[in-house]
């Protein structure tokens, strides 16, 4: 099954979206908190959170069925 993928355009700023056959992606050991850049980010994320993870619009939610996300609340104790 082939997956499709947002390309960096600093990768291949000719190339936006590919295909990717799924046994060819790999997670990453570490989270990689690099530049990304792409034109379509502001298209299909609100921003990134805290820590630096995308934050995905409803339809891209629904369709690979992920929750909403939530920001957690603040410890005012701490």
């Amino acid at each position: 099954m082939a997956c499709k993928v947002l390309v960096d355009v600093h990768v291949d700023p000719d190339l936006l979206v590919a295909y990717v056959p799924e046994e060819n992606l790999l997670a990453p050991d570490g989270p990689n908190k690099g530049r990304f850049d792409h034109p379509y980010l502001s298209f299909l994320f609100y921003g990134m959170d805290a820590a630096g993870d995308f934050i995905p619009i409803k339809q891209l939610r629904e369709k690979y069925n992920r929750p909403r996300h939530e920001v957690p609340p603040i410890d005012e104790d701490a």
